[in-house]
C-alpha cells in the first residue's frame, strides 16, 4: 500500500515537473499546478521517504558538501527606520539612513540585492517588491559602488517557467536594465548541496546557489515584500517577509519535496529560519509596505490587502519582520481581520523564535523604532508585543 501511495506521489511530482517547465502556463494549468502540491502535501509524513540529516562530522567529511555554521551573536542595538511620505526614492533613502547606512559598502564591493519575485501571474494585487523600491535601493548602492559590482538575484516560485519571465512581467527586469546592473536567476546557475549540525526542523541538504559559497558577494541586501502566509494550512509560517524570503535561495525541487519533504511542509516557520544561515550576515533589510497582504496571502485570488504606503529598513532581519508583524496586525485589527498572527505575540512567531535562536537577529530590548511622517505609529507599536 505505502509502495504504492510512493508511486503515485513520484507521478504526481513528475506531472508538476512537466506544467511548471512549460512555456504556455496560463491560469487552468496554475490550478493544476495548485491542485498537485494539495495532493503532495496530502501524503501521511509515515509515507514519504525523508533523507536523515547526517552529523556534522560525517557531513564535514564529504567532498561538495557546504556547511552552514553558526554566525557570531549580534551585538549591541539595532534600529529599524520605518517612513511614509510622498516619494518612494525619498522614502527608502530616509529608511535607510535611520537604519544606520550603507557605509560598509566600499568602492569595488559586490553586492547582491534579492528582491520578492513570488510569482508572475497576474492577480487582483501586486505580489512582488515594487520596481520603484528595488530602483531606490540600486540607486542608494550605486553612489557607494560602480554598478558593474551589483547583482539584483533571486528566484521565482516553480510554478512560473523561469525567474526571468517574472522578473520581465512586473517590471523589476526593467528596473535592472535601465540601472545598468546585472541580473542573476538563482536557477540557472550551479546549485551546491549544504548541510548544518545546526539543523533540527530541516530534514534533507538544502541546494543553495554557488554564489552563495564562492564569497562572489561581500554584501547582500535583501528588499522582500511584507504578506501575510496562508498557502499551506499545515505549516507555522504566518507572514512573509524578511525571513521568509530565503524560500528563494532553494532549488526548485527542494522547495516542494527535497528529500522526500520539502520545505513546504510542517515548521515551516522554524526551517525557513535555519535556511537563513545562507546569508548569515545582512548590510541592509529594506521592505517594502506600499501595498501589504493581510490575508490570503502570498499569492493567491482571494487576498485582502491594504495601502500604509510605508518602507522599513533595518541591519536585524528579526528587528524588520518583528515591526513588520506590528505593521500586519495593526492594519488587520482596523479592518476586522482575523488570522493567527493577529492573536499570537510577534515574539512567539516560529520565524523569529528559531532565527534568535540561530544569532541572526536581537531580543526587543535591544531594537529601536524610528518613525517618521506616520500618524499610526503609536498603534502599531502597540501591536509590537
Amino acid at each position: 500500500m505505502i509502495a504504492m501511495m510512493l508511486n503515485s506521489l513520484e507521478e504526481r511530482l513528475h506531472d508538476l515537473e512537466t506544467l511548471c517547465s512549460a512555456d504556455n502556463v496560463n491560469r487552468r494549468r496554475f490550478l493544476k499546478v495548485a491542485a498537485l502540491i494539495v495532493a503532495a502535501l496530502a501524503l501521511p509524513a509515515g509515507c514519504r521517504s525523508p533523507r536523515p540529516a547526517k552529523s556534522s562530522s560525517t557531513a564535514a567529511e564529504e567532498s561538495g558538501l557546504f556547511e552552514l555554521n553558526l554566525p557570531p551573536a549580534p551585538r549591541g542595538y539595532t534600529t529599524v527606520g520605518i517612513v511614509r511620505s510622498g516619494d518612494i526614492a525619498a522614502m527608502v533613502d530616509r529608511a535607510i539612513e535611520l537604519a544606520g547606512g550603507l557605509g560598509e559598502i566600499q568602492s569595488g564591493h559586490t553586492v547582491a540585492i534579492k528582491p520578492n519575485l513570488t510569482t508572475g501571474y497576474t492577480l487582483a494585487t501586486r505580489v512582488t517588491t515594487h520596481p520603484e523600491v528595488l530602483r531606490a535601493v540600486i540607486r542608494a548602492v550605486k553612489q557607494r559602488t560602480d554598478a558593474k559590482n551589483i547583482t539584483v538575484a533571486e528566484a521565482s516560485s516553480f510554478m512560473d517557467p523561469s525567474t526571468l519571465e517574472v522578473a520581465r512581467k512586473v517590471g523589476v527586469y526593467d528596473v535592472v536594465q535601465s540601472e545598468g546592473v546585472n541580473f542573476l536567476a538563482w536557477e540557472t546557475e550551479e546549485y551546491v548541496e549544504s548541510h548544518s549540525y545546526l539543523f533540527q526542523h530541516i530534514t534533507f541538504r538544502p541546494h543553495i546557489p554557488r554564489s552563495l559559497t564562492d564569497k562572489r558577494f561581500k554584501h547582500f541586501i535583501n528588499v522582500p515584500m511584507l504578506k501575510n502566509h496562508d498557502m499551506v494550512a499545515i505549516a507555522d509560517a504566518d507572514y512573509t517577509c524578511c525571513i521568509k524570503a530565503h524560500v528563494g535561495v532553494l532549488s526548485r525541487e527542494d522547495r516542494l519535496h527535497g528529500g522526500g519533504n520539502g520545505i513546504h511542509q510542517e515548521n515551516l516557520g522554524e526551517k525557513v529560519a535555519e535556511l537563513n544561515l545562507a546569508v548569515p550576515k545582512y548590510t541592509m533589510n529594506v521592505v517594502d509596505a506600499l501595498t501589504v497582504v493581510l490575508s490570503g496571502g502570498p499569492a493567491s485570488d482571494h487576498m485582502k490587502c491594504t495601502e500604509p504606503g510605508l518602507v522599513l529598513a533595518s541591519k536585524d532581519r528579526v528587528a524588520c519582520d518583528s515591526v513588520g508583524l506590528a505593521v500586519l496586525r495593526y492594519y488587520a485589527s482596523q479592518m476586522g481581520i482575523d488570522r493567527p498572527y493577529v492573536q499570537k505575540s510577534v515574539w512567539d512567531q516560529a520565524q523569529i523564535v528559531r532565527a534568535q535562536e540561530l544569532n541572526l537577529g536581537r531580543s526587543k530590548n535591544r531594537i529601536r523604532v524610528a518613525g517618521e511622517g506616520i500618524a499610526e505609529i503609536d498603534g502599531i507599536l502597540a501591536q509590537w508585543s
